[in-house]
């Protein structure tokens, strides 16, 4: 079976959990937590996939670093993973729960390029205008292309709005080359 499909499982499980025991934000919190420091530590990731590391040694590593900090029922999830000998999958069940989140949550991802920085009310108004189109809250994440020489391009979901210079000049020119 895939790891994707084998994560989506072990995560739509631990999402039911946090629902049931009412601690699905702090899930989250952790989760999220965890998924930002597998993204930061690539030592990490590769203990969790190596097979000369002992699984009892793997549980010791996530008790120290995140027992302490992290909710029960997050916990939970990586002694039940790592007593099935499936540690390596935990990255993968992180972005798994955190997508699973959004989903429950209704939240969509937007992603806004721009050739610099959007104010704090050109954010403010991309997201009413996402959030009255889609009917969900929104998650914006900008990005900086220079390349773009003014304007934006608008992603959410498989939709996108270019309203570059840059996209404009290449129309002008395939029309002035026709």
């Amino acid at each position: 079976m895939s790891e994707l499909i084998v994560a989506h499982r072990y995560a739509k499980s631990l999402l039911d959990l946090a629902v049931e025991k009412k601690v699905v934000d702090a899930v989250y919190a952790d989760m999220q937590s965890f998924q930002e420091t597998c993204d930061a530590s690539h030592e990490l990731v590769s203990a969790m996939k190596s097979p000369i590391i002992k699984h009892h040694t793997k549980l010791t590593i996530l008790t120290k670093l995140f027992k302490a900090n992290f909710n029960p029922v997050t916990f939970s999830i990586f002694e039940i993973i790592t007593n099935k000998n499936r540690e390596m999958l935990l990255p993968a069940i992180a972005t798994a729960f955190v997508n699973q989140y959004k989903a429950f949550k209704g939240i969509i991802k937007a992603e806004v390029s721009s050739a610099s920085a959007l104010t704090a009310d050109q954010k403010k108004q991309i997201i009413s205008i996402v959030k009255t189109s889609q009917g969900k809250d929104v998650e914006l994440i900008e990005k900086i292309d220079e390349s773009l020489i003014g304007g934006f391009v608008l992603r959410v979901g498989d939709q996108q709005v270019d309203d570059s210079i840059k996209r404009k000049l290449n129309d002008l020119k395939v029309s002035l080359a026709s």
